[in-house]
């Protein structure tokens, strides 16, 4: 698998360097995104990639708000229906745009998504955020990943499913103690999993995270590249 790090700030994140919440995840035969945030669609579009599907952890803003104009991009380029699984209620958002936009997609919602995209299989099990939000594992039949979206540690569905895994990509959203917007902090991060990789970071404190993990995790930045 391929994974291609397209938006890593947090909802706080200030400016362009980090766009909001958005992972491609590439098999042989599936192209699926991990959240939408807002400037996904750009990145896309500059790569000149299409999704086959995407894969929403919950309903707060920063993590499917981009979605809409990559919905109007494939209408306009005649590309066949984005699939989006997701918890209930992003159906209602959508149908709210449906009334002054010519957009579709096929959504599947479920308590605890899951779904084969050509040869990668993706599941769910529940988060532990602010809002209902799940964590998702995606596998190409080869390797494990497990994409925790928001969530507060420790979460223990999400922390059953460490074992089974190669890498994990772990939310960091503050530098410590944000567990009262339902967050999991840089320190909590790095003393809960080995070797994480570290997203939805706040650009304003990229210099302190990057001092306090010392080669404990990996500090994803939009444009990383990983082969897993």
């Amino acid at each position: 698998m391929r994974l291609r790090f397209l938006g890593t700030g947090s909802g706080s994140t200030i400016g362009s360097r980090r766009f909001k919440a958005g992972i491609l995840v590439e098999g042989d035969e599936g192209k699926v995104l991990l959240d939408f945030g807002s400037g996904i669609n750009m990145r896309l579009e500059d790569m000149q990639l299409v999704p086959d599907a995407v894969f929403i952890t919950h309903l707060h803003i920063d993590h499917f708000s981009g979605i809409f104009d990559h919905l109007v991009r494939r209408q306009i380029d005649r590309v066949p229906e984005l699939k989006v699984f997701s918890p209930p209620g992003f159906s209602e958002v959508l149908k709210v745009y449906q009334r002054t936009n010519n957009i579709s997609a096929e959504v599947r919602e479920n308590p605890l998504p899951t779904g084969r995209i050509g040869d990668l299989e993706i599941y769910s099990v529940e988060a532990c955020h602010k809002i209902y939000a799940v964590s998702y594992i995606i596998t190409d039949g080869k390797r494990r990943v497990l994409y925790s979206g928001d969530t507060l540690q420790p979460c223990e569905p999400v922390l059953r499913e460490v074992s089974g895994v190669d890498l994990v990509i772990h939310e960091a959203s503050c530098l410590e103690n944000c567990r009262e917007w339902g967050h999991t902090s840089v320190k909590e991060a790095i003393t809960t999993f080995r070797n994480p990789v570290l997203t939805h970071v706040p650009a304003q404190i990229e210099s302190e995270v990057e001092s306090i993990i010392r080669g404990k995790a990996t500090l994803a930045k939009d444009g990383l590249t990983l082969n897993v």
